[in-house]
């Protein structure tokens, strides 16, 4: 154990004596030589085409959102968090079974105005009646505090009409 440590100091006492250890090969630093540039060739040998992006040329096809509106919406309510707030709308489909349901912003004109749509996909079969409790389907979406700048009315739309809660 004497002789190890004895022998590490003078090794360590011998490398801090040599003033080209920053241009030695002992330094791990310039074991790699700077970055160049390379371009990229086929098994052909031809040079390769690099895309700057995975996305199509003529781009993505829009997104069209066919899910029918909520046929009424019940209820409107805003909660304060930490973040802005949380709009949390509430909607009576007629039959159990609706699921994926979604607040979809809409772009408006109005100054100061939010619109939702209140989107939900219908069930492939006919489900059960259900009781009126069991039809109520509740959404929530978050805002940011740059969000609710200058919005004094909140809107979510459904099929039979609209409901709306002001500031």
């Amino acid at each position: 154990m004497r002789r190890q440590v004895l022998l590490c100091g003078l090794v360590v006492l011998g490398l801090s004596g040599c003033a080209s250890i920053s241009s030695s090969n002992l330094n791990p630093l310039n074991w790699f030589g700077k970055s160049e540039a390379v371009t990229a060739t086929t098994a052909d040998g031809q040079t390769a085409v690099v895309l700057k992006s995975l996305a199509p040329r003529k781009g993505y096809p829009a997104f069209v959102d066919t899910r029918p509106l909520v046929p009424s919406v019940a209820d409107i309510t805003i909660a304060r968090s930490t973040s802005g707030a949380i709009v949390t709308a509430t909607g009576v489909v007629p039959t159990l079974g609706y699921y994926d349901a979604q607040l979809v912003p809409v772009a408006n004109e109005a100054q100061g105005t939010l619109t939702y749509d209140f989107r939900i996909s219908a069930p492939e079969t006919a489900p059960a009646l259900g009781t009126a409790q069991q039809r109520r389907i509740t959404v929530a979406y978050s805002l940011t505090f740059p969000q609710l700048e200058g919005v004094t009315r909140i809107v979510v739309r459904g099929a039979d009409g609209s409901r709306q809660t002001r500031r």
